[in-house]
Order: structure tokens, then sequence, then C-alpha cells
């Protein structure tokens, strides 16, 4: 043991919060001066996080440009630098890679895979260092025991991912051809053999669109089985957790770039699942948030901009220029099903961002949206058709913010919303007329800033008061009493997607 800490390198400390890394930091160059140095290519010991404009000391005294941490990332790499030690809170404890380190100082609990990741950190053999030194200031014995019990599937049977090196690295193989034999399909490599600028790119993101394909061979399985582009994350997932545990293994030194490839493609499978799940209004999960800080931090510390319409090999679109050329440039994109849901991104931002606290737009924008991706999804349409109708439905989009100009006087967007609220049953449309129900909807506008309080959504006689006042409302307008129930629940709905920026912002609702 002796020998091994005597051994040259470097160390990283994981602190629980930048404010602790920084006062670290000042403790420590309190005792040992010499250590410290303002020039960035200078020093032993470094702070590396992110940070804003609005942070201050000694908090903002270690904030600095991704460009500038890259600097310090590649001195910790370096072996004959004088940088020894590096603290930090996030950043470097995934995707980063370097040799001489062999000391990981954990004060900051960690759980599963990216405890796991973290401590692949310190794992690499290196000259004198034949393994890494672990060293916890933060409850971890427990989060480790679960994080090596992680289970991975073979034979569909669970088995322990494994508490040793020799059996990672058994794992690690087997999963690597299990991850070949799923993109047998989607010759990556040659990709990346054509060379290029982008080739890295181009191989992962066309790996991302096979994947994700719905007419890739095993994107359409039976009831109860796993397409193939869940078995990609599931066994991607094991590989990482197996990796971080036998990287170090000059057994799999020349797989290192292939695992690399996977890991990447997961990255960025995991860039589009966000998507799906924000479109669809579910949380996205932290292990997903996680993989998109790696492709954040990757990209800025390469400098390379996170475009999707590039990776789709499309043109960027503009809602205001959707011509011809356009739709046909996308239909013939390098990865069209990237191009599908680019597009299907571009379309949900830009109607949230039109139809404001329209939930009767938002909703209806959605399910259309939703329809059209589960037409593609089961075949219906094929990308180019998808791609036309998403083109459609944009400009559609594109022009909804003028929609309220028909009216006369034009309605603005929060009476334009509650117009829509109470012309949702065509019968009353018919009954009444669209001028007649601009008017409601005007005079509704007026009720919410009359009446709502700031705990009207939790009290009950608050609302049963607003709620009246609404069916007073459209009872004197003459509004049909058989649609006013289903009338008074959607303006009820739409004062509460409202009255957040009515009230907790303080901003008045539009009056232009």
């Amino acid at each position: 043991m002796g020998k091994f800490i005597e051994a040259p390198g470097k160390a990283m400390i994981v602190g629980g919060t930048r404010e602790i890394c920084a006062k670290l930091y000042t403790a420590i160059v309190e005792l040992r001066p010499e250590w410290h140095s303002d020039d960035l290519a200078k020093g032993k010991i470094k702070v590396v996080y992110s940070g804003t404009a609005s942070d201050v000391p000694p908090v903002s005294d270690h904030v600095r440009r991704d460009s500038l941490n890259a600097t310090v990332k590649e001195r910790l790499k370096d072996v004959d630098d004088e940088l020894e030690l590096v603290i930090v809170k996030d950043m470097m404890l995934t995707g980063y890679d370097s040799p001489p380190l062999h000391t990981l100082y954990l004060d900051r609990p960690l759980k599963g895979a990216l405890l796991m990741q973290t401590l692949a950190r310190v794992n690499r053999t290196f000259r004198g260092k034949q393994d890494g030194l672990l060293v916890a200031y933060a409850p971890l014995a427990e989060n480790l025991a679960k994080a090596l019990g992680e289970y991975t599937q073979s034979d569909r049977t669970n088995k322990p991912v494994g508490r040793n090196i020799d059996e990672a690295i058994g794992v690690t193989l087997s999963l690597v051809d299990s991850l070949q034999e799923l993109l047998a399909g989607y010759d990556w490599k040659a990709v990346l053999i054509k060379g290029g600028p982008k080739a890295f790119l181009n191989a992962v993101t066309g790996a991302v669109s096979y994947l994700r394909s719905p007419g890739t061979p095993g994107n359409q399985p039976a009831d109860g089985e796993e397409s193939l582009a869940a078995k990609y994350r599931r066994f991607s997932s094991q590989l990482s957790r197996a990796w971080a545990l036998c990287s170090g293994s000059e057994t799999l030194a020349g797989l290192r770039p292939e695992i690399q490839v996977y890991e990447e493609i997961r990255v960025w499978m995991a860039k589009y699942d966000a998507a799906d799940r924000q479109a669809s209004g579910e949380p996205v999960p932290e292990e997903i948030q996680r993989l998109l800080g790696e492709l954040i931090a990757s990209a800025t510390s390469s400098g390379e901009v996170l475009d999707i319409y590039e990776a789709a090999g499309m043109p960027k679109p503009s809602l205001d220029d959707l011509t011809p050329e356009f739709i046909a440039k996308t239909q013939q994109a390098r990865n069209p099903q990237l191009a599908i849901e680019a597009l299907r991104k571009l379309i949900a931002d830009e109607s949230a961002s039109s139809t404001r606290n329209n939930v009767i737009r938002q909703r209806a924008f959605s399910e259309r949206i939703s329809e059209l991706m589960k037409k593609y999804t089961n075949q219906q349409l094929t990308s180019a058709e998808v791609i036309a109708e998403l083109v459609e439905l944009a400009r559609e989009v594109a022009v909804e913010g003028q929609r309220g100009t028909q009216f006369t006087p034009p309605l603005n967007s929060d009476e334009l919303a509650f117009y829509d609220a109470v012309a949702q049953n065509e019968s009353a449309v018919e009954v009444q007329g669209e001028g007649k129900l601009a008017e409601i909807a005007r005079q509704l506008v007026g009720v919410m800033r009359r009446d709502v309080r700031t705990d009207w959504t939790v009290r009950d006689d608050v609302r049963a008061k607003l709620r009246a006042s609404i069916k007073r409302l459209l009872v004197i307008n003459g509004y049909p009493p058989d649609k006013q129930p289903d009338a008074i629940k959607l303006v009820m709905e739409q004062m509460e997607s409202m009255a957040p920026r009515l009230i907790s912002s303080r901003v008045p609702l539009s009056r232009s």
C-alpha cells in the first residue's frame, strides 16, 4: 500500500455544492499558498464548475467559460503538468478520462450509474498505479453496494453485473456483442471510416435514426416484447455500468473507441427521449437529465454546437418560409427519422409559444402532433408523408398569432383563449354566432380580472362564486343551457392556466 500511495498521480475532490468547493479551495491554499496561481496554465490546484452572471464571491471566483475549463481538463490529463488537484461538483464526473488520476475524495452522496461512472475516473492502470483510491467523507457503503448489485439480463435470467473486474470484463464483452447485433442493420463503422470533420457525429446520429425509426426491423414488436430501441437503451445502460468497473483493464483497451460510440449513441437517444416526454407532458427522469448534461458538457468543451437539424441532415426551418424546396430537402434528409423528430419539436415549441396560456389550442395542436406521430409509428404514413403533414401543421402554427384579427374589434390572446373555450361546442357557434361568442369572451376576461384571488384555486367558496359568475354571464348572453356545464368547465380550466401570470408574476392580462 505504501508503494501505491507514493506513486505519482493526481486527485479529484467531489464537493456537495459550488460554495463548498470554493471555500475548500480557499482553505487549502491558506495551508499551501504556493499551490495557487491566477494563471490558468499554472498552479497545483483548480476548481471546475459551471456558473451564471448572478454568482457572487467566492463562487464566482472560479466561474469561467467552458473553453477555459477545457484547459484545466487537459492539464489534469498531462502527467508532467504541475496540476495535481481539481475540485468539482458535477463537471468531469462522467465521460472524462485522465490516466494519471488515481485518488478520488468524495464529499457528496452519489448513487447508481453516476456513482459507478464517477469511480471510473480513477480506475485506469497507469505507470505505478494499479488501482484507484477512494476516500469517502459522505455516506457511501450502502449506495456502492446497490450500484454494484445492479442487474443485467443474460438469456432472460438475472445475475449481478459483477463484484470484481474479471466478471465485469466478461459482462462488457457480452454486452458489446449484443449491441453489435442490434446495430447490424446500420454500418456506423463505415461512416466513421469515411472520415470528415463530422464523421463521428454522423455515425452516431445515423445509428440513432436507425434505432428510432418505426421502419427498422424489430421496432414493431409483439405485445409484451421490447423494441429494438428499448433493447439498445437497456444494453447500453448496462454497458455503462460494467465499463465503469473495468475501463482501466488493458484487456479491453482495443474496445474503448467502440464503447465510446455506444455511449454517445445512448446519450443522443436520451436527448430525443426527453423531447418525446416533454411533448407529451411527462416528466424527464433524472437519468435522462444526467445524460443530457453529459451531451451539453461534451459539446461545449469541444466547441461544437448541438444542432438537431444538422444531426438530421436537413435545412434549418423557419415557420415563415416553409417552401416546397424545404419540404423536398427535408424528405431527402440523411437521417429522416431525426428530421421528423426535429420538426415535431419545432412545432411543439412554437405552438406552445404562440398559444400562450390557451389550453384549448395547446391541446388541439398537441393531439394533432400525437396523432400524426402515432400514424407514422404504426407505419400508416411514410417518412415523406409525415414530413409533409408536419410542415402543413407548422404553417397553421405560424399564423396562429394572427387568428384574433378576424374579429371586430380584434381579440387579444387572452380573449381568444376564452373564445376557444366557449366555441368548443359547434352547436353553440351555430346558435349564437362567432361575434356573440367573441363578446362573451371579452366579458369573461373582465370577470377574471375582477374575481380571481391569490388563493382561489384552493378555496371552494371562491371557486363556487367564480363558477356562479361565469354561469350568470352565459345565461345573460343566451348561451345554450345544455352546453353551459361543459363551457363552464373549460372556462375554469382556462382561468387556472392564466391565474399564475395574473397573480404570482404580477403580470396583467393582455389588453391589446
